[in-house]
């Protein structure tokens, strides 16, 4: 598992902890059962607090995508891919959408928009 943490973004520690497990979760790189690290041994490893690695659990915990057996330690659990990936595509379509009207409210042209995303 690869989680890495930009210390100069604006997103929270947590939120980016969250995001890349849920990311190794929908790639497949973890699957049903496996073992995530203990709560205290990611935040060792990623230097950040155990509040921190605490918190990126909880919400995951919240969200269905793992489950933590006392004693036993934290799994990731059974989930649907598919329907993660669909509620992924939707939300960054909406983020897109609200995106492209800030940009048009900015000045950029249709076309202009049309060239970078063409370009991209």
């Amino acid at each position: 598992m690869n989680i890495t943490i930009d210390y100069t973004s604006d997103l929270p520690m947590y939120e980016q902890i969250k995001a890349c497990i849920k990311s190794n979760i929908l790639c497949g790189k973890l699957q049903s059962n496996d073992t995530l690290p203990s709560v205290r041994q990611l935040a060792k490893e990623l230097n950040v607090s155990t509040i921190t690695t605490k918190r990126s659990y909880t919400d995951l915990e919240h969200e269905g995508l793992i489950y933590t057996v006392s004693g036993k330690g934290t799994f990731v659990n059974t989930v649907d891919v598919s329907k993660l990936l669909l509620e992924r595509k939707d939300k960054l379509i909406k983020e897109f959408k609200n995106m492209t009207r800030e940009i048009i409210e900015a000045g950029v042209t249709k076309e202009t928009l049309m060239e970078i995303i063409q370009t991209i």
